[in-house]
């Protein structure tokens, strides 16, 4: 593991992702809420999964079964490489892996953040580059029929947030432009008539003690108390989200919330989002 200020969100990452490779059966009950928003709609058609890291939250084999083309998106080439080969679909014919991607568009600037103050003039040299930065449609093509994004969004504003520093007063302004340009990514990969699937975790229960035991039952009312009490990820709410792609004439459609438990005691409060471009 690389350490010191000169680490970048590509090392974070990577760093990341070895603490959980072996993290499988964790993840589970997960995969399979998650699967039921990607399933095809139609035979065949094209998949892409944004910061797919270590696969753990995707069965390889069934995506290969399901789409035509599985494009596999991430910063970290280790990460898809392993994953790829573990889940025994190594060179597939459907497989298109896809790294190094950075999806903040500033892992560049970031690397000599971490440990240091960050002036004014950086950070907002950052928004700048992650608002008008949009290579990823043009890396990896376009026109999917699906565009999922697992639980990617989160770990996208923790990253830059910890090398910026929570109280930086240029923080909220630099996670909304992170923010914006995670949603538009996924509409602009999408064909006409695809439909993107955001993953959500909205709570953990380090934030809500006793969600690793909370019943199904009791989810929705779990989530609601988390988004008005404010102890959710701020910027990650289903209103939040749904009134920024809104304003793009994106239509959405939120999924009932699930646990995704992540080790014993351990569990994220999970929603899934499901956006289609206004036709």
């Amino acid at each position: 593991m690389l350490i010191g200020p000169q680490k970048s969100l590509g090392d974070e990452q990577s760093r990341m992702n070895d603490s959980t490779r072996g993290q499988w059966d964790w993840y589970a009950s997960h995969r399979r809420q998650i699967e039921r928003l990607i399933v095809p709609e139609a035979r065949g058609g094209r998949i892409c999964v944004l910061g797919a890291g270590n696969c753990n939250d995707l069965d390889l084999k069934w995506l290969v079964e399901a789409y035509a083309e599985v494009h596999l998106v991430d910063i970290d080439p280790s990460a898809l490489e392993r994953a790829a080969g573990r889940q025994a679909v190594a060179g597939h014919a459907r497989l298109r892996l896809h790294a190094p991607v950075d999806l903040t568009g500033i892992a560049g600037l970031t690397a000599g953040w971490r440990g240091r103050a960050v002036n004014h003039a950086e950070a907002e040299a950052a928004i700048r580059a992650t608002s008008t930065n949009f290579e990823t449609a043009t890396s990896i093509g376009a026109n999917f029929d699906v565009v999922l994004s697992p639980c990617v969004l989160s770990q996208l504003l923790c990253g830059v947030r910890d090398m910026l520093g929570k109280g930086h007063d240029v923080w909220p302004a630099l996670k909304s432009a992170i923010r914006s340009r995670h949603l538009k990514t996924v509409t602009q990969l999408l064909k006409p008539s695809g439909r993107g699937v955001l993953i959500v975790d909205l709570a953990s229960s380090k934030r809500l003690p006793g969600l690793d035991r909370a019943k199904e039952a009791d989810l929705a009312a779990l989530m609601r108390m988390s988004v008005n009490e404010g102890k959710g990820f701020r910027g990650l709410e289903p209103a939040e989200l749904e009134s920024l792609l809104r304003r793009d004439g994106v239509t959405t459609s939120i999924s009932a919330p699930w646990l995704w438990h992540l080790g014993w005691g351990k569990a994220f409060l999970c929603y899934g989002m499901t956006i289609r471009r206004g036709l």
